[in-house]
């Protein structure tokens, strides 16, 4: 009798997992598209000013300008798969604008193999430069992020309040990431609104699917069972 109540038991939690999986990849889902909307819309937008002081996510994925000169001796590896699932870094560098503002770069992607012997001497920090970029608003930390690996520089937020405490430095909430492949072909630049991937769709019908079959196969057993309950009572 206990065994029959733990394989019910269990069948059940597996089931309602499945499903609850299934529902939240299709919340998912929606969270996606609407950023690949806001994506697609702002970044066809005009060009706008930096918005230096603005603490708000308004103008993420908007197109913007800045001039000014590198901060090399700061650079930082934040950790990141690219489009193909391979596991590398950004290389994102502060930048001092002529007016004395503190931006951080994101210049694009090296495979993991590539982060020991990255050599960006070529960034000069004397030479004043033109970035054009798409807005990144700083990101919230979550309750699974991992932390950061400051003594081996590697990151996993994006987070400019944390980023400025190591460095100390007093940055915009706004990272401008490069989308451009002429200003560093060391670095892999992705950034399109076609280019995300948006799987969460596929991922819901595999949840469901998994859920159907086994459901199927728990009423099929409860039918079975109940069988062999009527042809033990008919031969008692």
């Amino acid at each position: 009798m206990y065994k029959n109540i733990l394989f019910h038991s269990f069948l059940i939690v597996i089931i309602s997992l499945l499903i609850a999986l299934g529902c939240w990849q299709i919340e998912r889902l929606e969270w996606k598209n609407q950023i690949i909307s806001k994506i697609e819309v702002n970044y066809n937008n005009k060009v706008i000013d930096f918005p230096f002081l603005d603490n708000t996510s308004q103008f993420e994925y908007m197109r913007s300008e800045i001039n000014g000169s590198y901060l090399p001796d700061k650079l930082m590896f934040f950790y990141k798969f690219n489009l193909n699932g391979e596991s590398g870094f950004n290389i994102v560098v502060p930048f001092k604008t002529l007016k004395g503002n503190i931006v951080y770069v994101n210049n694009g992607w090296i495979p993991y193999k590539d982060k020991e012997e990255l050599d960006i001497s070529f960034i000069n920090k004397s030479k004043i430069v033109s970035l054009n970029g798409v807005l990144i608003f700083k990101k919230d930390r979550k309750y699974f992020t991992p932390k950061n690996d400051y003594n081996s520089n590697i990151w996993y937020l994006l987070n400019t309040d944390e980023m400025d405490l190591i460095h100390n430095l007093s940055s915009s909430n706004y990272v401008l990431k490069l989308v451009d492949q002429k200003y560093f072909k060391e670095f892999l630049i992705e950034f399109k609104p076609t280019n995300i991937n948006n799987n969460h769709l596929q991922y819901a019908i595999t949840w469901f699917l998994m859920a159907l079959f086994i459901g199927i196969f728990y009423i099929y057993h409860i039918k079975q069972q109940v069988k062999k309950d009527e042809i033990f009572k008919h031969k008692r």
